[in-house]
Formats: C-alpha cells, structure tokens, sequence
C-alpha cells in the first residue's frame, strides 16, 4: 500500500484537528445514565408558577388601570 502524499496526510491531519469531540458524548456501556432529577424539575416549574403571574401583572396592569379608571367617579 502506497504512502499518503504530503498534502493528503496535511488534510487528514488538519480534519481530524479540527473535528471537535461532543462534550456530552458519553458510552452508554460503560456510563450509567445520569439519574432523573425531578427536585430539579419541580424547582424550575415552580419558580416559573411564582414569576409568571407577576410578568402578566407588570405588562397588563395599564389595560386593568384603564377599566377600572374609565373617567366615571
């Protein structure tokens, strides 16, 4: 079998240098898989059930200010 030529092994060389490896790339016998973590999960839903109400409130509340003001006292 004949050797690569100079500029064959310099583009070999130069893919396999710039071809980047996942960083999440595990082998799935020989890692367990990572635990579900529903704590997690429950903190994240929960945050959002406490935060979202008070988004909805700082954008609306110039629509509920002008119901409840509509110029009749």
């Amino acid at each position: 079998m004949p050797s690569p030529t100079a500029t064959r092994s310099f583009i070999r060389s130069a893919s396999r240098y710039l071809t980047e490896p996942h960083p999440f790339n595990r082998m799935p016998t020989t890692v367990k898989p990572h635990p579900w973590r529903a704590m997690d999960l429950a903190k994240h839903v929960g945050r959002g059930a406490i935060i979202f109400p008070g988004f909805v409130g700082v954008v609306l509340w110039p629509l509920a200010a002008k119901e409840a003001l509509d110029g009749t006292m």
